[in-house]
């Protein structure tokens, strides 16, 4: 019987509800599944004809391991999504990516880590009144801060950042700390606030559903584990139109994505293309676990 691995890791503690869709509508085509840890030694991962990344955020807290590990998967079976797409996708420079080839971001600045430069220096000739300054590796908001460009703990914030590191507890997921690295400056949009961030799910390249975010009062962050509302929404055409555009950029096979974008005065803009383990909302749109375990299924037939 072929073995569908749904790849986890070891310190991930956000709730997942979603995988056991997926399981279960496996195991309904005949199809066996389990969960396994990406950085657990003990996993022989060639006894699987297909990986699939579901909950690997841990790859933030140790990126060059997480690149080698989907070397190595690559040997032995298939990873999904590929070793390619996940290192085009992990570290957020992919946004100056997306900008160059003419799809919309947030005014974006990337600040490497080995820039001694105090932020007054990369926000000249900037007049951006509030900023967000966040690791250029990251998942579910780790170390996002919204801060007014002239305050003292940007400076402090953009240095810890890219000199030390950053720890932070995520409500009823646990502690994590992000390794030193590379951060991104970006202009704080309030759209945030007043439309909320919309969020289009692809199976097998094809677009399946759409829901918005909309942030918890008196925060910033359009992700559920900051108390982010969800609801099911329908993608206008230029939406659509963009995120096609932005799966486009990666040049691989796309075998899922979730691409979060923030409607503007001037149209849409890219927040994130998510390509390693995002949310796929399955509660709000339950026939669509159909949608992806066919392509799952369809996959495995070949290699029956």
């Amino acid at each position: 019987m072929p073995h569908v691995y749904f790849v986890t890791g070891l310190e991930y503690g956000a709730p997942d509800n979603e995988t056991i869709y997926l399981t279960n509508a496996l195991k309904d085509r005949d199809i066996a599944s389990k969960v396994e840890a990406w950085d657990d030694p003990e996993v022989d991962w060639g006894k699987s004809c297909l990986a699939i990344n579901r909950t690997t955020s841990t790859y933030a807290l140790k990126p060059n391991e997480f690149l080698e590990w989907a070397q190595r998967v690559e040997t032995v079976t298939t990873l999904w999504n590929s070793r390619k797409v996940i290192e085009w996708n992990y570290h957020k420079g992919y946004l100056l990516e997306l900008q160059k080839a003419g799809v919309s971001i947030p005014p974006t600045i990337l600040v490497k880590q080995e820039s001694k430069e105090p932020i007054s220096y990369h926000l000249e000739d900037k007049n951006w009144d509030e900023i967000i300054i966040k690791p250029a590796i990251t998942v579910g908001s780790l170390g996002l801060k919204r801060i007014k460009s002239d305050s003292p703990e940007a400076e402090t914030h953009l240095q810890s950042l890219i000199q030390s590191g950053y720890t932070q507890v995520i409500p009823n997921a646990g502690e994590y700390t992000i390794p030193k690295g590379d951060a991104l400056i970006q202009q704080y949009l309030p759209e945030i606030i007043t439309a909320g961030e919309a969020s289009l799910i692809y199976f097998g390249g094809e677009y399946s559903h759409s829901v918005i975010k909309k942030v918890k009062s008196g925060d910033f962050r359009a992700h559920p584990l900051w108390g982010a509302s969800v609801e099911a929404y329908e993608a206008s055409a230029i939406e659509r139109q963009v995120a096609d555009s932005a799966i486009d950029v990666v040049g691989e096979s796309i075998e899922y994505a979730r691409i979060d974008m923030l409607m503007t005065k001037d149209g849409p803009v890219i927040i994130e293309v998510e390509l390693i383990d995002p949310w796929l909302f399955f509660d709000f749109f339950p026939n669509t676990v159909e949608t992806y375990v066919d392509h799952i299924a369809n996959y495995v037939k070949t290699r029956a």
